[in-house]
């Protein structure tokens, strides 16, 4: 038997027991809340630095890509040339690695401009999309300049060692000989084309040529001066000089291609322009006679508007004796004006006939696409372009790419009218 006071006693230290426990829970609890609220205000500090910090970040990120991309797509441009040059020197055979690592970085480039385009295209809002893309061009560009600088390195060594410096001049010499009769050439071509066209769609093209007889007549008397310089023995300190020599005579004659680029162009504008008029024209019938049948009177007022805007490009682009031409000015109007009538028209035509006219269209509108992306690359090759210009003007030629590759002629002409839009904004940021 237990003694009386037993119960008791262990009621009472059972009650202290309890007592006790449930003060240490609470003070458990007090400390873990204390700890989660200081750990809430040590992330949320954290994060608003993460914050400011990150915003910081990205614009030096995008800005870095942007110089990188400038420097990959003018890195490029160059390595045509010296390409040229090493094929010259020293063989189709030996420069092969050096073409592919060039076609490898002119793709690389596109892919970075591509994806600049995308992140332009991002809204602003969404931070880790932007910075994923702009670490994608980053790579692009920083792996294709290290494979680019490689080869510089290889043939600056190789050109050291060459002893062919003979070879070399006389090489030279005959592709001299050569630009000098394309050169007689583009002169008069340049001068016949002075007599029809304006003086401002002639500009660039004279321009290259002023730089093509420069440029060929100091490469002439420094080929004369190396032939004096070459030693017997085929060692000789000349390299340097026939390296620059050759570099010169390829950006002549890139420059007398121009030109002849430039030419062609004008032409193939003059005679889109006689075909759109053409067009034009019989779409205005079409459109006299569907005016009367239109299915609202906002569509009937609509096609009246359009004949009569399309009426007043037709007078002012009729051919006019002894008047100066700009027909590429002349080729924008006719094509927005035709685009203007074809909008009105959409809704009356069947499917075959909006195929005929997109088709119609089209070729007038790839003529413009064309000649606005080569003054763009015009532009962008005498330097100092920002990276959007680029970008914009390498989206102007994948949306041409696109346009030349699909089959259905809507979609063809939407996709080309995309590209002379993206090549005007390249045009209006090159020359900000």
């Amino acid at each position: 038997m237990f003694p009386l006071g037993l119960p008791l006693l262990l009621a009472t230290d059972t009650a202290e027991v309890l007592r006790g426990s449930a003060i240490a829970v609470g003070t458990v609890v007090v400390l873990v809340l204390a700890v989660g609220v200081v750990a809430f205000v040590i992330l949320f500090r954290r994060g608003g630095d993460r914050g400011i910090r990150g915003t910081a970040a990205q614009s030096q990120l995008e800005s870095r890509a942007a110089g990188l991309l400038i420097a990959l797509d003018d890195r490029v441009r160059e390595a045509d040339l010296e390409l040229g040059f090493a094929i010259a020197q020293f063989g189709a055979d030996a420069a092969r690695d050096f073409a592919t690592a060039v076609s490898d970085a002119r793709g690389k480039l596109t892919e970075a401009f591509r994806l600049g385009q995308q992140r332009d295209d991002a809204p602003a809002t969404a931070d880790q999309r932007r910075r994923s893309l702009t670490l994608q061009i980053t790579a692009l560009c920083e792996k294709a300049l290290s494979a680019l600088e490689q080869f510089d390195n290889d043939f600056s060594e190789r050109r050291t060692n060459e002893v062919a410096a003979a070879t070399t001049e006389r090489q030279l010499r005959l592709l001299a000989l050569g630009i000098r009769e394309q050169l007689t050439s583009t002169e008069e071509g340049l001068k016949a084309a002075s007599a029809r066209y304006s003086g401002e769609v002639l500009s660039a093209p004279q321009r290259d040529l002023a730089q093509a007889q420069t440029t060929l007549a100091d490469t002439e008397n420094a080929l004369d001066a190396a032939a004096a310089s070459i030693s017997p023995t085929g060692v000789n300190a000349v390299t340097d000089t026939l390296h620059t020599a050759a570099t010169s005579l390829h950006q002549a004659q890139r420059a007398l291609s121009s030109i002849d680029e430039a030419l062609a162009r004008l032409s193939d504008a003059e005679n889109a322009v006689l075909r759109r008029r053409a067009s034009i024209v019989d779409d205005i019938a079409e459109a006299r006679s569907r005016a009367d049948s239109a299915p609202d009177p906002q569509s009937g007022a609509r096609i009246l508007t359009a004949i009569a805007a399309n009426e007043q490009v037709l007078e002012s682009t009729a051919p006019a004796s002894g008047t100066l031409q700009d027909p590429f000015a002349q080729l924008n109007l006719v094509n927005e004006a035709a685009a203007e009538l074809d909008n009105a028209l959409a809704t009356a035509r069947n499917q075959q006939q909006r195929f005929e006219h997109a088709r119609a269209a089209y070729q007038g509108t790839l003529v413009a696409a064309r000649s606005q992306i080569s003054v763009v690359r015009e532009l962008i090759g005498q330097g100092g372009t920002s990276a959007r210009a680029r970008t914009r003007l390498a989206e102007a030629e994948r949306q041409l790419m696109i346009a030349e590759a699909e089959t259905d002629p809507v979609e063809a002409l939407d996709a080309i009218r995309r590209s002379v839009t993206h090549a005007r904004d390249a045009d209006a940021l090159a020359r900000y």
